[in-house]
């Protein structure tokens, strides 16, 4: 990990002293995924598994993390971010070395020892006052979880859809239990702890990890899988969105949604922040985020005086994680954020503009994973090449979604052998 691999060292004993863990070499994917939902809740930002396994070394990857994970685990332990870790590291640590290798008068020769000593007891006072912090905020409950029961049964083939848990905590110790419909902390439902069965609603179709939680700790999780019947549209709208029927999303061979349509859905003509998406979610057989090669074609159909900035989200959704990349018009691209499974790229910082368009015309944008490198292109030139941090998983959905009005000309989805989905004439 290079030049950060001593910092990352030394965030990984001050996190593991936090936790009052055993040793980190006997922790399990089970210690793994409670880590992550204790990071979450502190940072409000997720790292998947595989980004946690590797900084504990459990997975070989010879590159440096990211600096956006860097700056989630520095405020992990209440750092602004990962500068200010390595330079209150260094004050504390690397300081001591260099004051060592300066040439030493008689008085400091004298003095020297005792200097070294108040130098390394400030050093330690300051990582357990640090410690203290971290332990504050993070709950240390041992419990476990075997006994715990937590399944899920979806009931219906159409949407909205209902979700049966069926679950056993009556011998948790937490005082509150919770269940947590997906990585979305906000779609988050207090349950009876001594109960056995809970529903849910699910306005979206989707591959869902739902969590049973408890004080603030994942004790369980399990998968929620609900599938489309081909391809579903939907206008968002609180609380409960419009669902299209078939009418009103088949436009000349392809698919998509007519700007008459949208404004009397929406009941508006001005479109901003008004998103209708294209579903199509089942299980894409032989396709996954290390052999992935897929392509689509579209535009934004919106004028400037209906959606300013006409972006687009196209999302490639797998069992563990989803690819989301984001277009616009070309003034807009600072709002822009490019999703790579765990690792998020922001308009704010960095240079999205290759993702602008030009929606007077159809776009043609396609992605690729071969060997853990992604490269996406629009209209045949790359736009973004580069690794990925980790496998997505199996692929199961596929969403299209327009700020506005909009329209897709062809799809299609494969691997390097063979193309697995094909939809729309592309004509």
């Amino acid at each position: 990990m290079g030049k950060e691999e001593p910092y990352i060292r030394l965030w990984r004993e001050l996190l593991e002293k936090s936790l009052g863990w055993e040793s980190s070499d006997t922790w399990s994917e089970y210690d793994f995924e409670k880590l992550s939902e204790i990071m979450f809740s502190k940072t409000n930002a997720r790292l998947s598994l595989s980004t946690l396994k590797r900084l504990w070394g459990k997975v070989q990857y010879n590159s440096t993390p990211t600096m956006a994970t860097l700056n989630v685990l520095a405020r992990v332990l209440d750092f602004e971010d990962w500068r200010a870790f390595r330079k209150k590291m260094d004050e504390n640590n690397l300081g001591n070395e260099r004051s060592a290798q300066e040439k030493p008068n008689s008085y400091l020769s004298y003095r020297r020892p005792l200097l070294i000593t108040i130098s390394v007891v400030c050093g330690v006072l300051i990582l357990l006052v640090i410690i203290k912090i971290v332990n504050n905020s993070v709950k240390k409950t041992k419990y476990d979880t075997m006994k715990e029961v937590f399944e899920s049964r979806v009931v219906s083939e159409q949407m909205p859809n209902s979700v049966i848990f069926n679950y056993d905590a009556s011998g948790d110790p937490a005082n509150e239990i919770y269940l947590q419909q997906s990585w979305d902390p906000k779609r988050t439902e207090k349950i009876n702890k001594n109960g056995k069965q809970h529903t849910s609603i699910y306005y979206y179709p989707g591959y869902f990890n739902a969590k049973l939680v408890g004080d603030g700790q994942v004790r369980k999780t399990a998968s929620v899988f609900i599938r489309t019947n081909g391809w579903m549209g939907i206008i968002d709208k609180s609380p409960v969105p419009v669902y299209l029927n078939t009418d009103s999303m088949n436009l000349n061979g392809g698919l998509g949604i007519k700007m008459q349509t949208f404004e009397k859905l929406k009941g508006s003509s001005v479109l901003n922040d008004s998103w209708v998406h294209f579903y199509n979610f089942r299980y894409f057989e032989g396709a996954s985020g290390h052999d992935l090669d897929f392509e689509v074609t579209l535009r934004n159909t919106s004028g400037p005086e209906q959606s300013s900035c006409r972006k687009v989200s196209v999302e490639i959704v797998g069992t563990e994680n989803e690819i989301s990349i984001p277009l616009s018009d070309k003034g807009c691209i600072a709002t822009l954020n490019l999703s790579l499974g765990s690792e998020t790229i922001y308009g704010k910082d960095h240079d999205l503009s290759a993702f602008g368009c030009d929606f007077n015309s159809f776009q043609h944008l396609s992605c690729s994973i071969q060997n853990n490198h992604i490269k996406i292109s629009l209209n045949n030139k790359v736009i973004y090449s580069g690794l990925i941090a980790e496998d997505i998983g199996k692929i199961v959905g596929i969403g299209i979604g327009f700020e506005g009005a909009g329209e897709i000309k062809s799809v299609k989805l494969g691997n390097r052998q063979k193309i697995i989905f094909r939809q729309f004439s592309g004509k």
